[in-house]
């Protein structure tokens, strides 16, 4: 069924539901939120301003609809465009649309004159697209064209100071590289193909003649890794061999190219290899006076790269004599993100102790050009740094998840002084500054992104769009209340209350307890992939609660290792508590009707707390972990093992402790009604635990349905096929819906209603 159709349908049923659940008189209803509104929500998915200030260019993420041919189900399909808003005095200026079609376009940056934007397209209109570098004019006729056409692709566009050339990177295969790696090979008694040492004369003739399967060991070995390289079979000699959804294949590393610009801009743009070490060059940029490009790399090391995930240090590049060389290494830090200042005095950085990578909080840096001086900008433990833009006027702004959202500080270089320019429970999610002007997009409860400017010296920030303001009037939302608790141990917890839509007083709801994963993650009205589904539960006539318990980042760095070897107990009371604090102080709550989900992570907790309190009427897990020694030989996350329990499922002690807090173990106290699901590629958290969480449940005997989504990553709730992102909204209402009491007024010209209803809108989850 058209799921546009199906929504007209749910809508209909729904809003008499709504009519009837109001007031007596109070005939002027707003809509609610209903499923299908997933398709309507936009995000700017980046933003630039211009060297001058004078306009911003930023990208708008959509979902697109194309109706079904003869009768089939519609397509959905995410696309991202490209868009320029010129101030010109005027901050209230018409956005205008550059890009369009069936494309993601992003990864952009504006060229040093302001009249040129590069940016990297994939092209889905291709059979295999590979993202390359387009280049497009700003101010004058013309359309986009391809600049790049390198074999693996172009990503990371970065202007060359003087605008004649830009540098791109381009992940290239491990096998297309000059040289013998640094690191073993990962096959015992084989080194590199192509660098046998043992290999005699002959032998290394013999590596020229045509693959023979009929040949010698060096023969064999040819025809072998040939295979190999076709991935027929698979030839896994790493430790990190997963992707998201499939093998990872043959290891990539990141290379710099310079892409010169031809004056005639339809000729073509010749593209020079800068760097072809086994070193990966991310966050590529360039000095002031061109002289120098910054990169992020591992510091220097014949270790497996595998081995060195964790690590990472700032290389230099000279584009002359192209010699790379480490500049900012310390054996207790990572660092990245590396820019000059404006005026080439100094570089800023973050950086970030790397003993305990999973709890460590990124810090603001700055060092002299030859990277010295470190000095230290932000404080240690505060919450993580993340983005930053340094301007002309010596300020850095920067970001932080902080509290439910994410604020926005600014520190000035010269005289230290920090402020706070955006705070409260909202969330910037993009951001580019200047000495003139700000513009961030921001996430709030009433509007889930919109972009917005601020003028230097000013306090009050004016809207540029309108990506969902629009069909957000006339829909009714619930507002959060913010609320702390004190856990006996002394720590302090945040959470919010959402009240289900047009309560009516008096009335006892159902209401959701609903956790975040991560663990490390945090939830709050300033984050965006939970605003959907919250607002339908609410719509759909239940409370919601929900915590930042001890793990959640947004804390600083003690909060956030509060649930070191401790991921059932210590995070199950916390939310617990701000369950019923929440009772204790909202009469609206009935605790016969508590219902319980969460994903990732929070699907772990889920499986616990429903093993050790029977509170709940019906719980439901997405895409969870439920047995930690499988955990870490099966999902791509597999370093939380070692980070978060300090060791491996081998060491007796380490063994003792995964098997305590691991949700299997306890899978014989689950008696409460269970919705289990997952996707079938999802390799992240793997999903072999939620078949023996489901095959032990249903050999007891007890309540439980699982659900397996086809081609699902770990992305499925937040950028997964959206019709699926639907379905699962609607299968966990729907199962909540057949334990939920059924004490509701049948929507009108129905057939009252049975004791086990049938649901009507919700939504998906983190």
């Amino acid at each position: 069924m058209d799921l546009r159709c199906c929504s007209r349908l749910l809508a209909t049923s729904f809003a008499g539901f709504l009519l009837l659940a109001r007031l007596p008189g109070a005939l002027d209803a707003a809509d609610p939120i209903l499923p299908s509104d997933l398709l309507q929500i936009q995000r700017v998915t980046d933003v630039r301003l211009a060297p001058d200030s004078s306009f911003a260019v930023y990208g708008v993420q959509s979902i697109h609809t194309e109706p079904g041919k003869d009768g089939a189900d519609p397509v959905y399909s995410y696309r991202t465009h490209l868009w320029m808003v010129d101030f010109n005095g005027s901050a209230a200026a018409n956005p205008i649309q550059l890009t369009f079609g069936e494309r993601n376009d992003g990864d952009f940056e504006i060229s040093p004159d302001g009249k040129s934007l590069a940016f990297v397209r994939v092209d889905k209109t291709q059979p295999k697209p590979k993202p390359q570098v387009w280049l497009l004019p700003l101010h004058g006729p013309g359309e986009a064209r391809e600049l790049t056409h390198l074999e693996f692709g172009a990503t990371s566009p970065h202007w060359q100071p003087d605008g004649k050339a830009l540098l791109v990177a381009s992940s290239v295969p491990l096998s297309k590289l000059p040289g013998k790696p640094p690191f073993e090979m990962g096959k015992p008694q084989r080194d590199w193909p192509e660098h046998d040492a043992s290999d005699t004369p002959e032998q290394a003739s013999a590596k020229k003649t045509p693959l023979t399967p009929d040949a010698d060991l060096t023969g064999i070995r040819r025809w072998l890794d040939y295979n190999a390289s076709k991935q027929n079979p698979s030839d896994i000699t790493r430790m990190a061999f997963l992707d998201e959804a499939t093998l990872s294949g043959e290891m990539e590393v990141a290379e710099l190219f310079r892409i010169d610009l031809p004056a005639d801009a339809a000729a073509e743009a010749p593209a020079t290899q800068l760097t072809k070490s086994f070193y990966p060059h991310r966050a590529a940029t360039y000095s002031p006076d061109g002289r120098t490009i910054l990169f992020a790399s591992r510091p220097p090391s014949s270790k497996h790269p595998d081995f060195e995930r964790d690590k990472s240090a700032i290389w230099s590049l000279d584009p002359q004599s192209l010699a790379e060389k480490p500049l900012i290494t310390d054996e207790h830090h990572s660092f990245g993100s590396p820019e000059f200042t404006p005026d080439g005095r100094h570089i800023i950085l973050t950086g970030v102790e790397n003993d305990q990578i999973t709890y460590r909080q990124a810090m603001l840096a700055q060092t002299d050009p030859d990277g010295s001086h470190l000095t230290w900008l932000t404080r240690e433990g505060d919450p993580a740094v993340q983005q930053f833009e340094i301007t002309d006027a010596g300020d850095v702004y920067f970001d932080r998840a902080f509290h439910g959202g994410v604020r926005l500080e600014k520190l000035n270089l010269n005289s230290r002084n920090s402020e706070i320019v955006i705070d409260g429970p909202v969330g910037v999610s993009a951001m580019a500054a200047s000495a003139k002007r700000i513009v961030y997009a921001l996430i709030t409860v009433p509007d889930p992104n919109e972009l917005y400017v601020r003028e230097a010296g000013s306090t009050v920030s004016t809207p540029l769009t309108a990506l969902n303001s629009g069909w957000l009037k006339g829909k009714e939302l619930s507002l959060p209340e913010e609320h702390w608790v004190t856990r006996p141990d002394g720590l302090k917890v945040q959470y919010w209350v959402m009240k289900p839509t047009h309560p009516v007083a008096g009335k006892k709801y159902p209401w959701v307890l609903d956790m975040h994963g991560g663990p490390s993650a945090m939830w709050g009205p300033g984050e965006l992939s939970m605003w959907h589904e919250f607002q339908l539960f609410c719509s759909f006539g239940y409370g919601v609660v929900y915590a930042n318990p001890r793990g959640s980042s947004g804390y600083g760095y003690e909060f956030q290792r509060a649930n070191y070897k401790d991921w059932g107990d210590g995070p199950q009371g916390d939310v617990l508590a701000a369950l019923d604090d929440a009772e204790a102080h909202n009469p609206s709550i009935d605790k016969d009707r508590l219902f319980l989900t969460g994903g990732s992570y929070a699907g772990y907790l889920t499986a616990w707390i429903i093993g050790h309190d029977g509170r709940f009427k019906a719980a439901a897990a997405q895409r969870g972990v439920y047995d930690l020694s499988t955990f870490f030989g099966e999902g791509n996350a597999y370093t939380l093992v070692p980070e978060e329990f300090g060791g491996y499922p081998w060491q007796p002690e380490v063994k003792r402790l995964l098997d305590r807090e691991s949700p299997i173990s306890y899978v014989a106290d689950i008696h409460t009604p269970f919705l289990i699901i997952h996707g079938s590629s999802d390799l992240r958290t793997g999903f072999v635990q939620s078949q023996m969480l489901f095959r032990a449940l249903t050999q007891m005997g007890r309540p439980v349905e699982y659900i397996r989504y086809p081609g699902a990553t770990h992305e499925l709730t937040r950028s997964g096929d959206p019709r699926q992102r639907i379905d699962h909204m609607l299968r966990i209402v729907e199962f909540f819906e057949r334990y939920s009491r059924n004490d509701r007024p049948a929507p009108q010209g129905a057939a009252p209603a049975k004791t086990t209803p049938t649901a009507t809108p919700t939504a998906g989850s983190q």
